[in-house]
Order: structure tokens, then C-alpha cells, then sequence
């Protein structure tokens, strides 16, 4: 199971930083951002965090999402990852909802998302300078960026804006819609300040 493999690998990580920190449990949360009895369900690895979670433990650990999803310890110049390795699927929904973290490195991640009809994920706002830009690839996804007025977004065309607010994709049509995502987000992980949104980008 994809996703197990994504748990587990983030337990793995999560217990081996805080380990080589000398980090208490209470510390750890205090530091990440996140409640003491969820950082004790990841550890134990019985917990499917949210990508926003995953977002501030990388951030109070002061790693790369990529590095704490996939296990890796160190930083590299390059990353190359095969189109059908879905070990980075970060959540799915029963009715065919998912995201795909396909490639990442430093402040730059590249997402696959496909919304079911009437499905949506929202992303708390990201730090100063950060940029999202998304293509569509089938269907419409509907953007809602804080409280302007939503932008639909239909098959072929792109959409880039400032992710420093609050936003929401949507699917309010009757068929599924899939989209890429490309994440700018300069910030240093080691001074970013902890995501706490109860749903993911």
C-alpha cells in the first residue's frame, strides 16, 4: 500500500530527528506545531497526517517535505523520480481523490491532483514570496484565493498567483478534474513558522 509505505517512512523520520535533537515528546510538539497525542500516533506510525502536518514537521525539523516523505537524510543538486512511483501519494479519498508529490528539492515541489466531483483541499497561507502555479489537465478546478472571488480554471489553460493566503482548489463540476502543481515557497525550513490547517495544498 502506497500510502503505508508514506506512514511509516514519515514515522521512521519523524522518531530518528527528534532522537538525534534529544527532543521530548511535549518539546518536540511545542517545536513542530502539532498536538503531543498526534506526534505519538505518527511516531507510532498509526496516524495519516494531513499534508499541512507534514508541512510543519518538515518545517520545525527544519528538512525538506521530499526528505521526510521519502526517508532521505541528505540534500542532493538534482533528484530524478520515475513517472509511476507512487510511494508520494499524501492522501486519497475513497471516491478518487488524491495528491501525488511528484518530484521536490528545496523550496520547489511539483504536484499531480485529481478532485473528485464536488471534492475540494485547502492550504493554509504559506509564507511571504511563496508562488503556486497549476495547469489543468482535464475537467475545471475552481481556485478560491481568501476571500476574492473564485477563478475557474479549465483543461489547458494556467493559472499562477501569490500563495501568501489562504486557498482552496474545488471540483463544483459533475466529472473529475486533474491538475499540476508547481510550489515555490522560499522560506528557510529551519526558520519557517509551523502550517496548522486541518487539510493540505
Amino acid at each position: 500500500n502506497a500510502l503505508m509505505g508514506v506512514v511509516e517512512s514519515v514515522s521512521d523520520v519523524v522518531r530518528r530527528l527528534r532522537g538525534e535533537r534529544a527532543w521530548t515528546l511535549d518539546h518536540a510538539a511545542t517545536r513542530l506545531g502539532i498536538s503531543r497525542r498526534l506526534l505519538t500516533q505518527i511516531e507510532a506510525g498509526t496516524a495519516n497526517p494531513s499534508l499541512s502536518t507534514l508541512l510543519a514537521i518538515a518545517s520545525g525539523f527544519g528538512v525538506d517535505l521530499v526528505d521526510l516523505v521519502q526517508g532521505a537524510g541528505v540534500s542532493t543538486d538534482h533528484r530524478l523520480q520515475d513517472d509511476n512511483d507512487t510511494a508520494d501519494v499524501l492522501w486519497s479519498t475513497d471516491n478518487g481523490s488524491a495528491a501525488r508529490l511528484l518530484v521536490g528539492l528545496g523550496p520547489l515541489e511539483m504536484w499531480t491532483f485529481a478532485l473528485a466531483p464536488g471534492d475540494s483541499r485547502r492550504s493554509a497561507a504559506h509564507s511571504r514570496g511563496s508562488i503556486e502555479a497549476l495547469v489543468a489537465t482535464s475537467g475545471c478546478v475552481q481556485v478560491a484565493i481568501d476571500t476574492k472571488e473564485a477563478i475557474d480554471v479549465n483543461a489547458g489553460q494556467s493559472l499562477i498567483f501569490t500563495a501568501e493566503s489562504a486557498h482552496e482548489y474545488r471540483n463544483v463540476s459533475n466529472s473529475n478534474t486533474t491538475f499540476q502543481l508547481a510550489v515555490f515557497d522560499p522560506i528557510s525550513p529551519a526558520s519557517a513558522d509551523p502550517i496548522d490547517s486541518p487539510a493540505g495544498r
